[in-house]
């Protein structure tokens, strides 16, 4: 009976620790979504885009929007100055 009982403090222990360490990692993700949603909304500030679609963007899929916002960008200074032009970047 007795190792029933510790069975079962074992087992609820095992538990709590499991929840406390799902909630840190849902905690770190919304961390970092809001982190990347302040982030792109900066660039997309600077960078003349939309800010609200990026800010969303960024809040929802995070650093994954990176390559995404990169390829806008370089798209954007194509349409601007054309393909066989010399862009200095300082």
């Amino acid at each position: 009976m007795l190792l029933y009982y510790y069975f079962l403090y074992v087992v609820s222990l095992h538990d709590f620790v499991g929840n406390i360490v799902m909630l840190f990692l849902l905690l770190l993700v919304g961390c970092l979504s809001a982190a990347c949603g302040v982030f792109f909304h900066i660039q997309a500030f600077l960078t003349g885009f939309g800010r609200k679609r990026w800010t969303v963007a960024g809040l929802i899929f995070g650093p994954l929007i990176w390559p995404m916002f990169a390829m806008k960008k370089r798209m954007q200074l194509n349409q601007l100055f054309g393909l066989n032009q010399l862009i200095f970047r300082a």
